[in-house]
């Protein structure tokens, strides 16, 4: 909640508050409260706006994942909402969430009222009333990043770029306080997938970047950010989705999101697709079974401790003459993680066991356990790997 100020319906206090405030922008508002939010729905010019809010730069952590998500905010739909914003005479928008952190924002409650009407005198305001009409005020130090309404934001920006003849006309945004610290980021994060993410706004590398309740999210991002798992970094992980096509990377993140998704919900013993239910605040020990799991697959595999100790590049293992090392494909991961899942369920092998196995296996494609079933020899390509072909591996490799 931010700073209270109170002023009645006097013309002197207003004359006072004009002065003090005269360095300030002063915003006409509405406070109310859901949950544990004080929100404040404030009207708002577009050149403001445009000049204020950034983009939730400060949500994210790993920096690669907030340049892609900037990379999409680039993309066509800001040129596109420019142009409506500029030509559409009948131009509209929702409202955007906003955060606001720093700076010295300021609540100003304006009470006193009295009726100038007849038919005013007869209205019963609520008592609630009281407390919900003011001003907010800023003195342009605050920091305020959207959390809903990304794109409309970038067109905003983009149409004030182009022209300010629509500088002065408002949009209604709705503040929160943002606190800039562990626990502050984490319920801003978890409050903007909660807006973007039933509306299918994000795409999965933001849930991976941002989502707080999204178990797999959680745990790929621990992976990569955390000091306790070695193994994974920006450095070898591709952010780009798709194949992975630079020198340096294992796999792209959102391969180990898949992968981490299928572990999470055999140890849990759901489905994928039951796994929205589940939080990672009350299950916070599958991580430890995650991290084993790739833990004990870097360690058991020379080429892949190779990259991420010894400065070996990836591209080194990936080639398209003989495809290389299946676990420097995303595909490979995927195999990998089907077959380790099958004889744990299937063969009763303890995780131990079950990575051992495969890992004393040829693991290069064009060996005889991967080729034509995942390396295709003649046109030497990935190939999609069929029920019959996983069967197949599977089986070889529980011998």
């Amino acid at each position: 909640m931010l700073p209270t100020r109170f002023y009645g319906g006097h013309a002197k206090l207003f004359k006072m508050c004009e002065v003090s405030m005269k360095k300030r922008l002063v915003l006409p508002c509405l406070r109310g409260y859901l949950g544990s939010w004080t929100t404040y729905t404030c009207m708002m010019r577009l050149k403001d706006a445009a000049k204020l809010i950034g983009f939730a730069h400060e949500l994210h952590r790993i920096e690669k994942l907030s340049d892609n998500i900037q990379r999409e905010l680039g993309k066509g739909r800001p040129a596109e909402i420019a142009e409506y914003l500029l030509q559409d005479d009948d131009r509209f928008f929702n409202s955007l969430v906003v955060a606001v952190y720093d700076g010295d924002p300021n609540w100003h409650e304006v009470g006193g009222f009295t009726p100038n009407t007849e038919e005013a005198a007869l209205l019963n305001f609520p008592e609630y009333a009281q407390n919900c009409l003011g001003f907010l005020s800023i003195n342009g130090e605050e920091k305020l990043f959207a959390l809903d309404g990304q794109h409309r934001l970038a067109g905003i920006k983009a149409a004030i770029e182009k022209s300010d003849e629509i500088g002065d006309e408002l949009i209604n945004v709705i503040i929160v306080a943002h606190k800039n610290t562990p626990a502050g980021i984490v319920k801003s994060r978890r409050l903007f997938t909660t807006l973007n993410k039933k509306a299918k706004l994000v795409s999965k590398d933001t849930i991976i970047a941002l989502d707080e309740d999204d178990i797999s999210a959680c745990i790929t991002r621990k992976l990569i950010e955390s000091s306790d798992f070695e193994y994974f970094n920006e450095n070898i992980i591709s952010f780009n989705t798709g194949p992975v096509r630079d020198k340096t990377s294992i796999t792209s993140i959102v391969n180990i999101y898949d992968n981490v998704q299928k572990l999470v919900a055999f140890k849990l013993g759901v489905k994928e697709s039951d796994l929205e239910r589940y939080r990672y605040r009350d299950n916070e020990a599958v991580y430890e079974f995650v991290s084993c799991f790739f833990r004990r697959t870097f360690e058991g595999c020379p080429e892949l401790l190779n990259v991420a100790m010894n400065g070996v590049e990836a591209g080194y293992y990936r080639n398209s003459e003989t495809g290389g090392h299946l676990l420097f494909r995303p595909i490979g991961w995927d195999v990998y993680t089907d077959v380790y899942l099958f004889l744990v369920i299937n063969c009763h092998f303890t995780s131990e066991q079950a990575i051992h196995s495969i890992l004393k296996k040829d693991l290069n494609l064009s060996g005889d356990l991967l080729i034509n079933k995942v390396w295709s020899k003649a046109q030497k390509k990935i190939l999609k790997v069929s029920a019959k072909s996983m069967k197949a591996i599977m089986k070889a490799v529980a011998k």
